[in-house]
């Protein structure tokens, strides 16, 4: 017998936006049921870098860093566990003129936004950052910026947004999906049918394709960030590092116990398979510039190399909003690499989104729709 649930809030995907969304609605007392094709956590919400950083970011994304950020600082009475949260500093370090006066120009940003950073000369980055290779002509760090460990979180959330009352079912793709002009109706893989008055579209780098099922198209791209992890060592590497290199950022750090963990370059990722390809070269090359720029790994064995699809935005921001052309749904994807952090801010964002229609942090920068607004003014 088909069994079927009726819902205030659908959501598909089961990523960190997707969970904590999960969790935020089903805290303020809303009922809640969340589809996963797999398992929760096993896409890019699993398999990142972990970094938890405000430093850097595009102006637009620092009121949801910020609030994300608030979170992460007290995950533990959240979720009833640490999940290695860190607050070990992150440094973005420049060798030229340009990168410096890129690092300055978001200093200014950050300033006005109340971020905590200090930008540091040279001298001041080889003397407290010893680990780092020298000719460095300065850099930003950020003191409360740090990391977690991507493996536990979802998960974590995931099990406290069940204490909550949060209907979690994993390795349930959907397979129709549906909008009557009222509500939605979703049948999943075993039969399991839904019906829900708001559906939540946390669906990544497949989120498009739940999007084409109501006409609506977003340019996304698929990425397959790819990661390399050392064998344990002394520790010495004692924050976050950033490191802009013809083109694309290289970054690192070191984990309590003792591996360093480095990525960049992508690999290849496939959507009907669901999978991701670490590519060699691109790993040779990310392991070039991790010697380079922390020589403590010189002479050391790589132990451990993995990727994982991601979606990515034309410009790097997601897309997070209503729908305009069905009632009813909300869009939160296309994290585009850096989407981690963000997670349980999102997911306070699109709770309040889902319950009165409005929320308090600023997300007009993330319209799903502003790439149709600039081809229309073209």
């Amino acid at each position: 017998m088909t069994e079927r649930i009726d819902t205030e809030v659908a959501i598909i995907g089961g990523g960190i936006v997707g969970v904590c969304t999960a969790y935020h609605l089903a805290k303020a007392g809303s009922r809640v049921t969340l589809l996963e094709r797999g398992a929760v956590g096993a896409q890019a919400s699993g398999v990142n870098f972990g970094g938890l950083r405000t430093n850097g970011r595009a102006e637009a994304e620092l009121p949801l860093s910020l609030r994300a950020k608030a979170l992460w600082q007290r995950i533990e009475a959240l979720v009833g566990h640490r999940c290695e949260v860190e607050a070990t500093g992150h440094l973005e370090v420049a060798d030229r003129p340009s990168q410096m006066a890129a690092i300055e120009d978001w200093a200014k940003v950050a300033r006005a936004h109340g971020i905590r950073f200090e930008l540091l000369g040279g001298a001041e980055i080889a003397a407290r950052f010893p680990w780092l290779r020298g000719g460095m002509i300065g850099g930003c760090y950020v003191p409360d910026d740090g990391a977690a460990n991507p493996r536990l979180v979802t998960p974590v959330f995931a099990l406290a947004a069940r204490r909550l009352g949060a209907d979690i079912r994993e390795f349930q793709p959907v397979r129709e999906l549906q909008h009557d002009g009222d509500r939605f109706r979703l049948v999943a893989g075993t039969g399991l049918e839904i019906r829900a008055e708001t559906l939540v579209n946390a669906a990544g780098a497949w989120a498009t394709r739940l999007a084409a099922a109501f006409g609506e198209h977003f340019p996304l791209d698929v990425m397959a960030p790819q990661m390399t992890v050392s064998e344990p060592m002394a520790h010495r590497i004692a924050a976050t590092v950033d490191y802009a290199v013809n083109g694309r950022y290289f970054y690192a750090r070191q984990v309590r116990r003792g591996n360093v963990l480095f990525g960049r370059g992508p690999g290849r990722a496939d959507l009907d398979l669901g999978r991701a390809w670490f590519l060699p070269q691109n790993g040779f090359d990310a392991s070039r510039i991790a010697i380079d720029l922390l020589p403590v790994l010189r002479g050391r064995s790589f132990i451990r190399t993995w990727s994982g699809v991601e979606g990515k935005s034309p410009d790097s921001l997601p897309f997070l909003g209503f729908s305009r052309a069905v009632p009813g749904l909300i869009h939160a994807f296309g994290f585009s690499g850096h989407g981690f952090q963000l997670g349980p801010g999102t997911g306070a964002v699109v709770a309040e989104l889902a319950r009165s229609g409005r929320t308090s942090t600023e997300i007009e920068a993330f319209d799903p729709y502003r790439f149709q607004r600039s081809a229309a003014a073209a």
